[in-house]
C-alpha cells in the first residue's frame, strides 16, 4: 500500500485478496480509512476517488500502471 500524509493509503493493491475489502470488489468501491475508493479491476487495486482523474490522465499519456504506482509511492 502506498500511503499519503492524510486519509490513509492512496492505492490498495491486491484488492481481491484483502478479506476486509472484498465487498468493494463486488460493488466497485468502498469507504475505508475515512476516504472513498474506486476498484480498478484491470489492476485488482483500489484507488482513492480523488486520485482517479490523475490516474486517467497518466494512462491517457500512454504511461503504464507500474509508473503510476511508483509515482504515488515516491510522494
Amino acid at each position: 500500500m502506498a500511503k499519503t500524509k492524510t486519509n490513509g493509503p492512496t492505492i490498495i493493491l491486491s484488492g481481491s485478496r484483502q478479506p476486509y475489502l472484498s465487498i468493494g470488489v463486488r460493488f466497485g468501491g468502498i469507504k475505508a480509512f475515512g476516504s472513498e475508493y474506486v476498484y480498478l479491476p484491470e489492476h485488482d487495486a483500489f484507488l482513492r476517488k480523488n486520485e482517479v482523474k490523475r490516474y486517467k490522465k497518466h494512462i491517457k499519456e500512454r504511461k503504464s500502471w507500474e509508473s503510476f504506482v511508483e509515482m504515488i509511492k515516491s510522494e
